[in-house]
């Protein structure tokens, strides 16, 4: 039979994925932390979902979440589609060199993404602070990552600097995929540039934004490495994640049951910003 041959993905699916979710929900069930056991007194049914409810410090982390990927996943879609069409009007040559340059920073991991961006960012000796200077704009005047006011834009700037070649590598295979006939028959009807774009090559771009908007989305709702390199979450819990917050409740606080629970609403958060929207997109496909 050919269940039997999926037999070995099943298993691995869960042992890897299936299996760890369960256990974390049931975890965020219990008011447990590591090193106790866990038996029945210690049960304490939704009181970690309900506490979730009261946590100021989950509704900043959430909603830093929530703003860190929209500016994210805008400037990367907004600067990626920008470049996609400026290498279409360039050289064959020099655009198959910058694409060549755009994996670069797609073979950098965040960790050291951040820790390379958190030296630039640095007001003594930072690339950053000299370019700034260059320009005759003294340092004080951009706080950088030493302030609220601007730390979360600064972690924003630096997932465009790792992610737009992601998106332009991508938007660019989808306008290479536009057939000439379309374009040419535009250009001689008269299509402005705008128009050209708008009509014909953002329709046909539909479904590779939709793409990069699950895998970019995705990534910066759970985003925990790059901002635990660049500011550990900080200053004043300005660019506080959820996945930050359930960290430091797991390791720091030792409260692994809130920590699950934290963790089950990241989930949910995901679910219904990304995966519902998914699900939908391919129920009306099918229709």
């Amino acid at each position: 039979m050919p269940v039997v041959f999926l037999m070995p993905t099943i298993v691995v699916v869960l042992l890897v994925m299936i299996f760890p979710l369960i256990y974390g929900i049931f975890i965020s069930l219990f008011d447990y932390h590591i090193g106790m056991k866990i038996t029945s007194d210690s049960f304490v049914g939704l009181e970690n979902y309900k506490a979730l409810l009261y946590d100021k410090v989950l509704h900043r982390a959430f909603l830093n979440t929530v703003l860190f990927a929209l500016l994210a996943n805008l400037g990367e879609l907004t600067f990626g589609t920008l470049i996609s069409l400026t290498l279409l009007k360039c050289k064959k040559g020099i655009a198959d060199f910058v694409r060549g340059l755009c994996t670069m920073p797609l073979l950098v991991s965040p960790i050291i993404t951040g820790f390379i961006w958190k030296y630039m960012f640095d007001p003594s000796f930072g690339l950053v602070y000299w370019i700034l200077g260059f320009f005759g704009i003294d340092s004080s005047e951009f706080p950088g990552l030493g302030k609220p006011t601007t730390a979360l834009l600064c972690v924003a700037f630096t997932h465009w600097w790792q992610i737009t070649p992601f998106v332009v590598l991508v938007v660019t295979s989808g306008l290479l995929s536009i057939p000439e006939e379309r374009l040419e028959a535009a250009n001689l009807d008269g299509a402005s540039g705008i128009e050209l774009f708008f009509l014909i090559m953002l329709p046909a771009l539909k479904n590779v934004y939709y793409v990069v908007l699950i895998i970019s989305g995705v990534d910066t709702i759970k985003v925990f490495d790059l901002i635990y390199a660049l500011t550990q979450g900080g200053p004043a819990n300005s660019t506080l994640s959820l996945s930050i917050y359930s960290f430091r409740e797991a390791f720091e606080v030792y409260h692994m049951g809130y920590a699950m629970a934290v963790s089950v609403f990241l989930m949910i958060t995901a679910f219904i910003i990304f995966g519902l929207p998914f699900i939908h997109a391919n129920s009306s496909q099918e229709e």
